[in-house]
């Protein structure tokens, strides 16, 4: 820590953290505010949420995204969530859970990434039958290749890997079926010839 930076929270300590606290919102009484529409929500939580949350995610960029998508969620759910006693805490759990699917995402990748290294198959190296292999594999569409690679090379779950690639599970499906089929194919011609 900076010289700078303990004068500052030696001079603001917890004070300073009021500044992003809910103390403003909530009413003397201890009643929250009654929103009109998802915008009025926007325009108190907004700014403060993103600064909290940069913290979770250690990022603003990463914080703000996760905030527009809890906003948007809000938007589309108006009808429901108007009626909770909180719309505005609502917004910081959807937020709150965007940030830690995010990081469980990257933790993933970055774990994947990892075993793919230390395993790194090589097809130089590799018999005839694997080569063909690989070429058939380097054919698939990318989404196939990848759901393949992911699923069945880096052990990912179907849901895991639906995660990763940003898709329904549905949609995982019909690539690996879809690419399982292809190989398949391309095997069975290539022993009949």
């Amino acid at each position: 820590m900076h010289a700078k930076d303990a004068t500052f929270s030696a001079n603001r300590g917890v004070a300073g953290l009021n500044d992003w606290s809910m103390g403003d919102v909530i009413s003397s009484d201890g009643a929250r505010p009654r929103y009109a529409c998802p915008e009025d929500v926007f325009e108190c939580e907004y700014a403060r949420l993103v600064r909290a949350l940069t913290i979770v995610a250690g990022e603003r960029e990463a914080a703000a995204d996760a905030v527009q998508e809890a906003f948007i969620r809000l938007v589309t759910r108006w009808d429901k969530v108007s009626a909770y006693e909180d719309p505005a805490g609502w917004v910081r759990r959807v937020a709150v859970n965007r940030i830690r699917d995010h990081q469980r995402s990257l933790l993933r990748r970055a774990s994947l990434l990892t075993r793919l290294q230390q395993e790194r198959p090589s097809p130089d190296g590799a018999l005839a039958a694997d080569r063909e292999v690989w070429g058939l594999l380097r054919s698939l569409p990318l989404k196939q290749r990848t759901v393949i690679a992911l699923h069945y090379v880096g052990g990912l779950t179907a849901r895991e890997t639906a995660e990763v690639m940003h898709i329904s599970e549905g949609t995982v499906d019909r690539h690996l079926h879809r690419a399982l089929q292809s190989l398949r194919r391309a095997l069975e011609e290539a022993d009949n010839e």
